[in-house]
């Protein structure tokens, strides 16, 4: 009977964990000292080695010839513990066995001593399962336990644990093991089955399994499976059914270039190629985090989890990106990851977001110095209909009336052909002044404070008006427009835009749709003063 490669290659001793050398540290020198505690609790995400960290702990406080604080594996206690024959060794899955009753067994089987070795063993995964009245039968036991027996509690979900137990324990957090090292136990593991695993096949393996080394061993025995002794790249994307790294830099590209008839290609291709469009978005969101990340926090500094194609496409993409614009990427995707769960269309869903990105201008949208003709024009629009609502209500009697109509159409007339620099209230010098700076100012900004940056890279400069600069955030970003009016922060940029340009600005900072707002109640008092004037004309009549 074939035995899984997760199994079949489980640490036997410490020295052969992968990625968890502080916690392997720590119970070889207990073990060593012999300063062995009475609970453990080991915690972390699946696949980290909790499971296995516990058995070889279990074999080595038993083993009757250690070696430097790891197990023989071949006296009789660790063959017994091995073969899984041992009376020792109690493991018990809380998920199944989670109610009173079975703690009540537990509290009496302790009574008894161990048959063969020093300790009896109790390993409990899943401890979190565990219903309220369980832990609280099982307090008094963990905190005063006979002095043969230990406790092993593994958990993925510590917060659920209560204090009062864990608070009893010695508390070790399994971490995420490095993509790195679990390609590395790949490769071994291939060439002790006599399988040609390719380095950038156990980079992607390795990738997948999110630091799960059983995840991985799982999707290797996939592949060996599918092929016939040797493991290429595509080979794991066949099996996987994920998306080439190469797709996905061209999706983001095509969005970037504002290209929706390019992204709707690239997504039915992957589609008619057998991709899950719920797949695909997923894969697109992990290749926009590495995005996000060399866009921000990772500079010139290399990423090693990254295949040396992939990492050359994203630094050439990062310069063509704002941090906002990837931000709003990953938001829209995940927002369409939800509805493909439910989705009986996911391609129409897929497309549709991709579309969508485009039209509103993708990652670049609100990027630095990027401005359109229309938001150039609502810049000099804005202060011009202020005007003429004040005229309106100022206004007074028929000629009044009549007058201000002519001015209005005078007036609209202007306004078609304004430009920003034609209003008296806008400093056009100015503006433009602080546009072409703008990139030096976020660079300054960024080297002060990270935070600080990422939010003004979302918002883009619409008017100077006086000495007072509006910056434009859509709807969607209101957050980090209210960040930035906050005093602390206005005075921190306002500082370095002095530094650089020389104006003493005080910054403003806007959200889409709320001058649009105060315009339909300037409007709204116009019509309002209109109608009084048409009374009181009639009265005079």
């Amino acid at each position: 009977m074939y035995t899984a490669l997760y199994r079949r290659f489980r640490p036997a001793e410490f020295d052969e964990v992968v990625g968890q050398e502080a916690i392997v540290r720590a119970l070889k020198n207990q073990i060593k000292n012999n300063m062995i505690s009475h609970a453990y609790l080991f915690t972390g995400s699946r696949g980290t080695g909790k499971t296995s960290m516990a058995k070889i702990f279990a074999k080595a406080v038993n083993c009757l010839e250690p070696a430097d604080g790891n197990p023989c594996n071949h006296c009789k206690n660790c063959l017994a513990i091995s073969k899984g024959d041992s009376m020792d060794i109690i493991e018990i899955d809380a998920a199944s066995n989670n109610g009173v009753n079975n703690i009540r067994e537990l509290r009496e089987d302790v009574k008894y001593p161990p048959s063969l070795g020093r300790y009896r063993v109790y390993i409990i995964d899943e401890v979190h399962m565990l219903s309220q009245g369980a832990f609280n039968a099982l307090l008094k036991t963990l905190e005063e336990p006979p002095s043969y027996i230990i406790f092993i509690l593994a958990t993925t979900d510590p917060q659920k644990v209560p204090l009062t137990i864990s608070s009893r324990c010695q508390r070790y957090d399994f971490k995420r093991i490095p993509v790195g090292s679990i390609a590395e136990r790949l490769t071994y593991v291939s060439e002790q089955v006599n399988v040609v695993l390719r380095p950038e096949a156990a980079a992607l393996i390795a990738r997948k399994a999110e630091g799960a080394l059983r995840d991985a061993l799982s999707i290797l025995d996939e592949c060996i499976a599918f092929c016939d002794g040797t493991i290429s790249r595509d080979d794991v994307l066949e099996v996987l059914g994920i998306t080439d790294e190469d797709s996905l830099t061209e999706t983001i590209s095509a969005v970037v270039d504002r290209d929706a008839s390019r992204c709707v290609d690239i997504a039915d291709r992957e589609y008619m190629n057998g991709k899950d469009p719920a797949q695909f978005t997923r894969d697109l969101v992990r290749v926009l985090r590495d995005l996000l990340f060399m866009t921000t926090v990772g500079g010139d500094r290399e990423m090693p989890d990254l295949p040396e194609n992939e990492y050359k496409s994203l630094k050439q993409l990062s310069s063509a990106v704002s941090i906002g614009g990837v931000v709003k990427m990953i938001d829209a995707l995940t927002g369409a990851e939800n509805s493909l769960r439910y989705s009986t269309q996911p391609l129409i869903v897929l497309e549709t977001v991709l579309i969508k990105l485009c039209l509103e201008g993708g990652p670049e949208e609100n990027g630095p110095g990027r401005e359109t003709a229309a938001a150039s024009e609502t810049a000099a629009v804005m202060p011009a209909k202020r005007q003429a609502g004040q005229a309106d209500r100022r206004a007074g009697g028929k000629k009044a009336m009549e007058k201000k109509t002519i001015e209005e159409k005078d007036r609209g007339n202007a306004v078609t052909e304004a430009k920003p620099a034609e209003v008296k209230d806008v400093s056009a010098d100015g503006l433009e002044k602080v546009k072409s700076a703008w990139p030096e100012i976020l660079s300054a900004v960024k080297q002060n404070s990270m935070k600080l940056c990422s939010y003004l890279s979302v918002g883009t400069p619409r008017g100077l008006s006086g000495s007072r600069l509006k910056i434009s955030f859509q709807s969607g970003d209101s957050f980090f427009g209210e960040e930035l009016n906050k005093p602390e922060n206005k005075e921190t940029i306002e500082k370095i835009i002095k530094d650089i340009t020389g104006y003493d600005i005080e910054i403003e900072c806007i959200i889409k749709g709320e001058e649009k707002k105060d315009d339909e109640i300037v409007t709204k008092i116009h019509e309002v003063f209109k109608g009084l004037d048409d009374r009181i004309n009639i009265m005079e009549e």
